[in-house]
């Protein structure tokens, strides 16, 4: 029995140590004995490479300015565990979250003594989310999924909505080598007869997901086949504009604070899933809120511009499609900027691809870092893949931060990149300071 959320958050980080271990056996054991809270409220499943993330910022705004109450679970938290689980964009309780962990641990201490083992950190979690919306009975719950999707502990939901942003290429140790066994692993989320809406896919991972939908009776709805977004480009701010297109609704001039073309593509597959939910639910919405909830909407390390004085960009850009589209971004917004780039990451990343891509950044000056993470990659690690040939090698990513930070001129940015785990590190400590 924990007494402190100190204890209860203790508890749960040592099972980090435990890796990813694939399969939902754990999770369904677990399900059972706690009644099945996956089936007690209605749900929009989200897998994806890239993605993820903003589509479930934008899906919360959306919905809150609808008024109605959703709930979201995510993963990395970028500022604070709690973030993990929240209601209307506000996170959960550290008295709910030592509640819940009190409710989980005996369970725990049970089903390491079977065959099937014990929890990870992320079954843990993902079994507090399912008891906490379960009894909160929201609206709606965005579901992200952690990794992959067929084997992922957030696969033994009951989705009423099914959604697959992006296919590329990670977690290749796990999820496969090719871009169709990425595709498959994505789309093992999908459910019999429940909707999916799939984002801007194209060719052999388009395929892999629409015969897995076939094959489910699945209905699909997918981005440039039934609706589409057109970007209009503008100078007016660091924010992107676009039409919407779908049989059910055009809407002119939308306008979303997150910046990249990518995230059109994200904010319209969002508003896609948005409305079909809305109809099956039949939950209200209007062109008026739609605007607004996008306006509103936030998600933070994203091309975040958390300082225009001096100007610092915070971009967790982990993956070789992340650092495409973080390219486009400063190629669009910042071609005459020096570009300052701080770079971190995990060993787990494919870091002899994304070293290119680093070099691509125009006027670069390269720093890399590591800094105190499982797997993180040490500075011999990114000597020795990234191949990045005018690097400048630094131990200590707090005193190198601050150093570029105050010798940063008018005309030039600072880009934080690489893990989302370096990205939170890195965004707290500059709030904090």
């Amino acid at each position: 029995m924990f007494t402190t959320y100190e204890e209860a958050m203790n508890w749960i980080h040592t099972r980090k140590g435990m890796g990813p271990k694939p399969g939902i056996k754990r999770m369904e054991w677990l399900m059972e004995k706690l009644d099945h809270p996956e089936k007690k409220f209605p749900a929009i499943h989200i897998a994806g490479t890239n993605g993820k993330g903003s589509t479930v910022a934008y899906l919360t705004s959306l919905f809150k300015a609808s008024g109605h109450t959703v709930g979201s679970f995510t993963s990395p938290h970028i500022m604070r565990f709690n973030e993990r689980i929240s209601i209307n964009g506000e996170q959960i309780s550290d008295n709910a979250v030592l509640e819940l962990a009190n409710a989980i641990q005996p369970l725990y201490a049970e089903i390491s003594e079977t065959e099937l083992g014990p929890l990870t950190e992320f079954e843990v979690v993902t079994a507090m989310m399912f008891l906490h919306f379960a009894r909160i009975q929201p609206d709606v719950v965005l579901l992200e999924v952690g990794l992959g999707g067929l084997f992922d502990s957030t696969n033994v939901a009951a989705p009423k909505l099914t959604m697959i942003t992006t296919i590329g290429m990670d977690h290749l140790q796990i999820l496969g080598n090719t871009i169709e066994e990425i595709a498959f692993q994505k789309a093992g989320i999908i459910k019999n007869g429940v909707p999916l809406v799939i984002g801007n896919i194209q060719g052999a991972a388009k395929k892999v997901i629409l015969d897995m939908a076939k094959e489910k009776k699945s209905p699909v709805l997918a981005y440039q086949d039934d609706f589409i977004a057109v970007n209009q480009p503008t100078t007016r701010d660091f924010h992107e504009h676009f039409d919407f297109k779908a049989p059910e609704l055009k809407l002119d001039d939308i306008e979303i604070a997150l910046m990249g073309h990518h995230q059109i593509d994200n904010a319209a597959t969002a508003l896609m899933a948005f409305m079909t939910f809305c109809k099956a639910q039949k939950l209200n919405y209007s062109e008026k809120t739609i605007l607004a909830g996008f306006r509103q909407a936030f998600w933070p390390v994203r091309m975040e511009i958390i300082s225009q004085d001096p100007f610092i960009i915070l971009d967790g850009a982990h993956n070789e499609p992340a650092m495409a589209v973080l390219l486009d971004a400063i190629n669009t917004n910042f071609s005459d900027k020096k570009i300052k780039v701080l770079f971190a990451a995990l060993t787990t990343k494919e870091l002899e691809k994304i070293g290119p891509w680093l070099m691509r950044i125009p006027n670069h000056d390269i720093h890399l870092t590591t800094f105190d993470f499982p797997l993180v990659a040490t500075l011999k690690d990114l000597k020795e893949r990234l191949g990045v040939s005018d690097a400048t090698y630094h131990e200590d990513w707090k005193k190198t931060l601050t150093q570029l930070k105050g010798k940063l001129a008018s005309d030039e940015i600072l880009l934080v990149t690489g893990s989302l785990y370096f990205l939170s590190e890195v965004r707290h400590f500059l709030m904090e300071g």
